[in-house]
């Protein structure tokens, strides 16, 4: 389900989600099957009947996105839940399919139906601070809605949330959980330690499935993964200028396919249709903005500035350029998948301190020409929001204007929709201004 649509489908997902919410707590089982329907029919439209406003590449993605949540939440015991930054490739391997608390949860607030599980995870003693993709996760595994997946994973890499629901979730449901313990250190050693870890992973899914991994789709879907970083990393500069006929849920759908999907043919094929439809777009005169961190992709006080606008567009996420590689890798996938899977692990964006965050953001801001910077704080987030500061000084030492927005990108009624909108507006104007200075001094 998604937020693609008029005040009339509006009206219709705020009528699907009450659905789900009036039903949450005496037949969780009606709710699970409401909800595999509505991902189920959006799995389908994205197949089948593709959106002609968006690009190729942009339909790849979204029918990628919904192919995983569908196929995962309608087949549990086939599935394993990961963290985000966790490579899966592993669970591809054993013809496994993963999924990851934001895919389900965001997936869910598209659907308008997060709010009946915000309010049951909290009544049941889940701090309200606690992270909103996981406080939808933890109601929905609590109440059934979600079924108990094959194997549960997760690393230490950003999101303090995952261990403690994944944790929880292993003990409630007696699954295997590994834990991938990832050092600040970015180097060759670290990639080893990692590596062991991750063949630890697999001889657990493989135990836990009773299937036998294949080494050699394996290494090729790890090095598919490279192949991928690389050409969205040759995607960059060609964005700059472009209209790329995006939206705010498109940078979410990309963000998890970056990861989620990362290894599969789909992925690879959207990352090199990338580079023709932004090569062909046509220019753009509106502001182009480099997002840090997820898009509260339903709310129109920001949205209506953004999607598909002549006024300003989303032009990069960090998120979904963390584990670019610009220097190239150590490791070759084919013949070192697991340290290739390690080394997208240690060296993204996300792992040790802010700086490494920042110093990728400004690379996007200068690869992409962007006009400024949003630092979107998420509830509950608490690595952003440390970040949020360091990472505004230091773009806006690099020159470029950033705005630090406090909000929730999956919760809707969390966020304060008027000071979102004011700010918002106002950060617009400076840029406009600010271009128009530089117009002025040129001439």
């Amino acid at each position: 389900m998604a937020s693609r649509a008029d005040d009339d489908s509006q009206g219709l997902l705020d009528w699907y989600g009450g659905v789900a919410g009036s039903h949450l707590a005496a037949s969780p089982r009606f709710v699970h099957d409401w909800l595999a329907f509505g991902f189920g029919w959006t799995r389908w439209r994205t197949a089948h009947l593709p959106d002609k406003d968006l690009l190729p590449s942009a339909n790849t993605i979204a029918r990628t996105t919904f192919d995983m949540i569908g196929k995962s939440f309608s087949n549990p015991k086939n599935m394993a839940l990961a963290s985000i930054f966790l490579p899966t490739e592993i669970f591809g391997a054993l013809g496994m399919r993963a999924i990851t608390a934001e895919a389900i949860s965001g997936t869910t607030g598209g659907a308008h139906s997060e709010a009946g599980f915000v309010a049951d995870a909290e009544a049941r003693g889940i701090p309200e601070t606690y992270c909103s993709y996981h406080k939808v996760l933890m109601s929905m595994a609590e109440t059934g809605v979600v079924q108990p997946p094959a194997v549960l994973a997760a690393c230490s890499v950003a999101c303090d949330a995952n261990n403690l629901t994944f944790k929880t979730l292993a003990h409630k449901w007696d699954v295997p959980y590994v834990y991938v313990d990832v050092p600040y250190e970015q180097d060759r050693d670290a990639c080893l330690y990692v590596a062991d870890q991750l063949r630890t992973l697999a001889r657990t899914a493989e135990e836990a499935t009773g299937r036998t991994l294949d080494r050699a789709c394996l290494g090729q879907m790890a090095a598919r993964s490279q192949r991928t970083l690389e050409t969205l990393d040759r995607t960059l500069p060609l964005r700059a200028g472009k209209y790329l006929r995006g939206d705010m849920m498109l940078e979410v759908e990309e963000l998890l396919c970056s990861h989620v999907a990362m290894g599969s043919a789909d992925m690879e094929l959207a990352a090199r249709q990338m580079l023709v439809d932004y090569a062909a777009a046509p220019a753009y005169e509106g502001l182009n903005l480099v997002w840090v961190h997820t898009t509260p992709f339903f709310l129109p006080a920001l949205s209506r500035h953004l999607d598909r606008t002549p006024e300003a567009q989303i032009i990069a996420t960090d998120m979904a350029y963390d584990q670019v590689c610009p220097d190239g890798f150590w490791f070759d996938g084919v013949t070192q998948p697991y340290e290739a899977m390690a080394e997208r692990l240690v060296r993204t964006s996300f792992n040790g301190p802010s700086a490494r965050r920042a110093e990728r953001v400004r690379y996007l801001a200068d690869k992409t020409h962007a006009d400024g910077v949003v630092v979107f704080c998420h509830w509950g987030c608490r690595q952003t929001a440390g970040a949020a500061q360091l990472i505004r000084r230091e773009l806006e030492a690099a020159g470029y204007p950033t705005l630090v927005l406090d909000g929730d990108g999956c919760e809707r009624a969390n966020n304060m929709t008027g000071q979102l909108s004011t700010r918002f507006e106002a950060f617009l104007e400076l840029l406009r201004s600010r271009r128009a200075a530089d117009a002025a001094k040129e001439a």
